[in-house]
């Protein structure tokens, strides 16, 4: 099989070679007219680009490092589809590792990333325990799904999504409220603070606490399982719960209880996942789209120097929206738990 060169395709094409790498690499600005007659070429000859050549002559890989905290939770499966999917649209492609909420095997993602020479590193999210280290990497990140001062991120108003489930919860008619979740964050913050704004206050007894290590089904289940025998029962009409996969597990726990959804108890969940939707559960949606699209313009802008890394880091946190379902409702609650 004969090899083409960029320079062949231009002439096939009745372009200038300049055109021909600018399609390549998914660059704007490219005459609609000449891009199709590159295309066409291209699909025809079945030409591939020599990315490795490239990378050296450009010194740019066209690659983003992508490293996630966990594949389980169907919310991050969505994120990285999204993310390869907009990434590619733009000429670039995703490497993808998981830190499997692993500070170390992060670590070891990101030092891979750099050897690997990506262009930029995406990170969703980060622990605390490499941040000090990844700031001084040589290339751009971007933190998504969470809010760092040290870097670029784009996050959901976390503090305002708990504010969001507590007043719904209150404007039901609750006055008995629970969380499940893994230690306390914005998120049960935000809840907390909209139930004292209230008149009301938080039991802890009615925190659900799971290990930080669950991110199963089956562990997460078994840690709500592990509540209910210390405790024999619900003491609360209503519960929020840190994702949406806690909320399906506190569900199915819950029915094999015969306790009813929602009229016993109120599900809210966090996500707004695919999951939430095939289980009519109700959650705090995240824009994941708007997110991602954020996501890449901002590293797309830190590689090619439109913002020097000297500048101010942009930090985006956007609003939450409660998307309701069959799980909670705005009725009188019962007052059983």
């Amino acid at each position: 099989m004969a090899k083409w060169t960029m320079k062949e395709i231009a002439k096939l094409a009745n372009v200038s070679q300049a055109t021909v790498s600018r399609v390549i690499n998914g660059n704007k600005g490219v005459n609609e007219e000449a891009a199709r007659r590159v295309q066409e070429v291209i699909q025809s000859v079945g030409f591939v680009p020599n990315k490795a050549a490239q990378t050296l002559k450009h010194n740019q890989s066209n690659i983003i490092g992508l490293s996630v905290t966990e594949t389980y939770n169907p919310y991050f499966i969505e994120i990285i589809d999204t993310l390869e999917l907009e990434a590619r649209k733009n000429g670039y492609s995703i490497l993808l590792h998981n830190a499997k909420h692993n500070p170390i095997t992060e670590w070891d993602n990101i030092q891979n990333f750099i050897a690997r020479q990506v262009d930029g590193i995406i990170i969703v999210p980060t622990g605390d325990y490499n941040l000090q280290r990844i700031s001084k990497l040589p290339v751009p990140v971007v933190v998504m799904t969470q809010n760092r001062e040290m870097f670029d991120s784009i996050g959901l108003d976390h503090m305002k999504a708990g504010k969001i489930a507590g007043e719904t919860f209150i404007y039901a008619g609750h006055q008995r409220f629970g969380f499940i979740g893994t230690t306390p964050d914005d998120k049960f913050l935000g809840y907390k603070s909209a139930l004292y704004e209230n008149g009301f206050e938080f039991d802890p007894a009615n925190y659900i606490q799971l290990e930080e290590s669950s991110n199963t089904n089956f562990l997460m289940r078994r840690d709500i399982d592990a509540y209910l025998n210390r405790v024999g029962s619900f003491d609360f009409t209503c519960v929020f719960t840190a994702n949406d996969v806690m909320a399906l597990e506190f569900i199915k726990a819950a029915q094999e209880r015969q306790i009813r959804i929602p009229e016993d108890i109120s599900v809210i969940g966090f996500d707004d996942t695919y999951l939430a939707k095939m289980m009519e559960i109700s959650s705090i949606h995240q824009p994941i789209e708007d997110m991602v699209k954020m996501t890449i313009e901002i590293m797309l802008n830190r590689i090619d120097h439109e913002a020097s890394p000297g500048t101010e880091k942009v930090q985006i946190k956007l609003d939450p929206a409660l998307i309701e379902r069959r799980t909670s409702n705005r009725k009188k609650a019962s007052g059983r738990a």
